[in-house]
């Protein structure tokens, strides 16, 4: 354990403890047991882990904002995108986004990311020696599947790895502030990245179209587009890369959820149930802008507060036997994409790849058997195994 983790200390819930980020599921529970609205005093922050709890706070942008400078916090221009901007700012970039989300055929990308997974899966079988599904699999499926959205050429190299993880690592900033300036640099890096295909777009993908949608939002500034289309890509990458991940590894863990998913219906409430479980983002942060009642706290105007979307997702007010797996439940919408004005713009397709990825092994006739457990990456908000040795049969 190193000396920031043994900094970030609480009596229930250190975050950044190895054995939480391997398995936080108990720790969620205790916290919720001892209250849904908990002030953690070392993050100095709020933090709910109740199902209603956490939909009240994204569904309130009037009271609760992604926008820190609501409240007189610097933002690095590199960090203001559509994912943290408040209405009615956020409106136009949004609405530009989703203009452009549109002329992307939802029919044609299915076909391609199943022609991804499909062809992924294949290259898993006569290895010989044990694969990294983390590696070998679900970072190159994501990767491929986000550039191909988006029309441009896959990033390449060592160089896109080291300013992907600087951005999630400077989500826990909080916790360790020695985090938050690399993945300042970095997403200026990657925004000017962005900027150079949309500059050199041949009108084509998801660029092309944002590019187009840009012209006729001229109240969109430049910088701001780079930076939420940056955003898009992380997003695109690392968060669909750790889901099919997290989704890999209990799969690994319990063969048998594979049975029976040829029948749509089975499949579907087995993708839904493996996001609900398992989903990579552990927790999203906003700030009260007014003075609002929260369970039974008051939660006062500048206060941070964070919301354990990954222990909302557990609440067995919600979901009965929430710790299993059940493909045929019918109460309860998971929040794993959010809610509100800042809900997931690319949820729809996350949720086709790991459809994907679960119908291309459920036909290849594949044995995965773990070739030693998996490890996680130490990072506390973005979640997902950094490597997930298997032998591939």
């Amino acid at each position: 354990m190193d000396a920031q983790t043994q900094a970030v200390r609480d009596p229930i819930y250190n975050p950044l403890a190895p054995d939480v980020i391997a398995d936080p599921y108990p720790f969620y529970r205790r916290l919720r047991e001892r209250s849904r609205v908990y002030r953690h005093a070392v993050l100095n922050s709020w933090v709910l882990t109740g199902y209603e709890e956490c939909r009240q706070v994204l569904g309130d942008t009037a009271a609760f904002g992604s926008d820190f400078r609501r409240v007189g916090a610097p933002i690095p221009d590199a960090q203001l995108s559509v994912q943290s901007l408040d209405p009615p700012d956020h409106g136009a970039i949004r609405h530009l986004l989703v203009t452009a989300l549109h002329e992307q055929s939802p029919l044609a990308m299915a076909d391609r990311v199943t022609e991804i997974a499909t062809a992924h899966v294949a290259a898993l079988r006569g290895q010989g020696r044990p694969v990294d599904l983390v590696r070998q699999f679900a970072r190159p499926v994501a990767l491929r599947t986000m550039s191909e959205f988006l029309g441009v050429e896959a990033p390449d190299g060592p160089r896109f790895e080291e300013l992907s993880n600087a951005i999630v690592r400077s989500m826990d900033a909080g916790l360790d502030p020695s985090r938050a300036e690399p993945g300042t640099l970095a997403r200026g890096e990657l925004s000017r990245l962005v900027e150079g295909w949309l500059r050199d777009s041949d009108g084509t993908g998801f660029i092309g179209a944002a590019r187009r949608a840009a012209l006729a939002s001229p109240q969109v500034p430049p910088a701001l587009l780079a930076n939420s289309l940056r955003a898009v890509l992380h997003a695109g990458y690392e968060s669909v890369s750790r889901l099919l991940g997290n989704a890999l590894a209990r799969l690994v863990a319990d063969p048998a959820l594979l049975a029976g998913a040829g029948d749509p219906p089975r499949l579907e409430g087995l993708v839904e149930e493996l996001i609900r479980l398992d989903g990579p983002v552990q927790a999203d942060a906003r700030v009260a802008t007014q003075d609002r009642v929260v369970g039974a706290e008051t939660i006062r105007r500048g206060e941070v507060v964070v919301l354990f979307l990954a222990a909302a997702n557990r609440d067995p007010d919600v979901f009965a036997h929430p710790d299993d797996v059940d493909p045929g439940r019918r109460r309860g919408v998971h929040v794993a994409f959010g809610r509100g004005a800042h809900a997931c713009l690319g949820a729809s397709l996350a949720t086709s790849q790991l459809r994907a990825v679960l119908t291309a092994l459920a036909g290849s006739g594949l044995h995965l058997t773990a070739a030693a457990p998996p490890v996680f990456d130490l990072t506390a908000t973005l979640r997902g195994p950094h490597s997930l040795p298997v032998h591939a049969r």
